[in-house]
């Protein structure tokens, strides 16, 4: 899986990138950690704006707790997407070329 997404475009826009970071990290997930090291905190706004759109796009959100070098305890969210990975690519590909297109 890791060849193919190294063959795709470089992401031109902030939706295609969430579905990016989605296809990079199919199996354990995405943390805000993770989008962070590619500077985009906004990705939980445009997780949903493309969950809105194109609702074959089913992630889960699973709370993860932890503690932090102090001891005390943090909770943050672990977003993997349940769609199949072809669907991603198909999704990545069409996000990418046009956007996000609003579906009124």
């Amino acid at each position: 899986m890791e060849s193919i997404t190294q063959r795709l475009e470089k992401p031109k826009n902030q939706y295609s990138l969430v579905v990016r970071l989605l296809m990079e990290n199919h199996s354990r997930g995405v943390t805000m950690v993770e989008a962070m090291k590619d500077y985009f905190h906004k990705f939980q706004t445009r997780l949903l704006e493309v969950e809105k759109a194109h609702p074959k796009l089913q992630v889960r959100r699973l709370p993860m707790t932890t503690k932090n070098r102090f001891g005390h305890s943090c909770t943050y969210t672990n977003y993997k997407s349940v769609a199949p990975y072809q669907y991603l690519i198909h999704l990545y590909n069409l996000l990418n070329r046009e956007g996000l297109k609003d579906k009124k």
